[in-house]
């Protein structure tokens, strides 16, 4: 594709768009937890699409309406043989330990890039839990077939936290009793507060977080009554991101739906704004902007990857050396 783009500035009032990392994790809890869950404020992206296909194929049912979405289930069981995650990462790394906790074999799937991505991860790790996995030499269609059996294990965090996003809430489901998940190298920390949170919101047995080096499990959770969980999507701090550099570069612009106190995050986009002088005005149902002559500044994205985008943009009108 050939762009041409011309200098130009932004006015008026704008909402964020729904955060696929809540979305896909309450899809996700709203299947293994019995009962209805009603969302608010679901959101609509390929991705978002790609999750509630998935809790359909693995036994929920949805109904989508006036702008909620609510999710009834009896927890995993599978009325497909095979789940596609599309494109999302976060779908096959979290979906993939909660299609074990079912007795049937299912065949996992995706497409694009997804399909070239290694997934020896699982190949190593769920065989630990007595979970059968077939892979293409570590690749996709990957071949499930449970039930967890929640024990002891110890895994690479520094691959991605949403790895044990997937196993954190299988071994809920499971009513994991006195057992650990052990974490080494625990990349985007952020990320696992907020499974944590989702988890807490719909009633799941959340682990004692010991340092995000271990997860530990103390009880069983049995005879948990069918129940209605509410839960409302956040506004996405990934996608907020570009908004808001936009209305620091170009505005003037208010942002509404982004929760100042989430978990996630891209939430530090804030700090960088702050940091180059922004013009920014923080309350809590919106975020205004306007332009002023903005400063180099230093951020470390580690926890962060995906605000690399919009901040190489935003340190492009910043007058001096930036370092990301």
């Amino acid at each position: 594709m050939i762009a041409t783009i011309q200098p130009s500035q932004l006015s008026g009032s704008i909402q964020a768009p729904a955060s696929k990392s809540s979305m896909q994790r309450a899809c996700a809890a709203a299947l293994v937890t019995r009962g209805k869950s009603i969302i608010k404020n679901p959101g609509h992206s390929n991705d978002d699409k790609a999750a509630m296909d998935i809790v359909q194929r693995l036994g929920a049912s949805l109904v989508i309406t006036n702008e909620e979405l609510i999710i009834t289930s009896k927890g995993v069981a599978p009325v497909a043989n095979e789940i596609n995650c599309g494109e999302s990462g976060l779908s096959i790394r979290m979906f993939t330990p909660l299609v074990g906790l079912s007795e049937k074999e299912i065949t996992i799937n995706g497409s694009g890039s997804l399909a070239t991505r290694p997934m020896d991860f699982f190949d190593e790790v769920l065989p630990q839990i007595e979970v059968k996995v077939k892979s293409k030499n570590g690749k996709l269609p990957l071949v499930i077939q449970g039930p967890v059996v929640p024990k002891n294990i110890t895994v690479d965090g520094s691959l991605s936290s949403q790895f044990l996003t997937g196993l954190l809430m299988a071994y809920a489901a499971s009513d994991a009793k006195d057992v650990s998940i052990t974490v080494s190298n625990l990349k985007s920390r952020p990320y696992i507060d907020l499974t944590l949170d989702v988890m807490k919101q719909f009633g799941m047995k959340v682990p004692e977080n010991r340092n995000y080096e271990s997860f530990y499990f103390d009880g069983p959770t049995h005879g948990s009554p069918l129940t209605t969980h509410h839960y409302t999507v956040e506004g996405d701090w990934s996608g907020g991101a570009f908004l808001l550099v936009a209305g620091a570069i170009a505005g003037n612009i208010t942002v509404k739906g982004l929760d100042v106190h989430s978990t996630q995050a891209d939430k530090a986009v804030l700090q960088a704004l702050i940091d180059c002088g922004a013009g920014i005005s923080i309350e809590p149902s919106k975020i205004e902007l306007r332009p002023l002559p903005l400063k180099p500044f230093h951020f470390n994205a580690t926890d962060c990857p995906d605000l690399f985008p919009p901040l190489v943009a935003l340190a492009a009108c910043c007058h001096g050396t930036t370092s990301i």
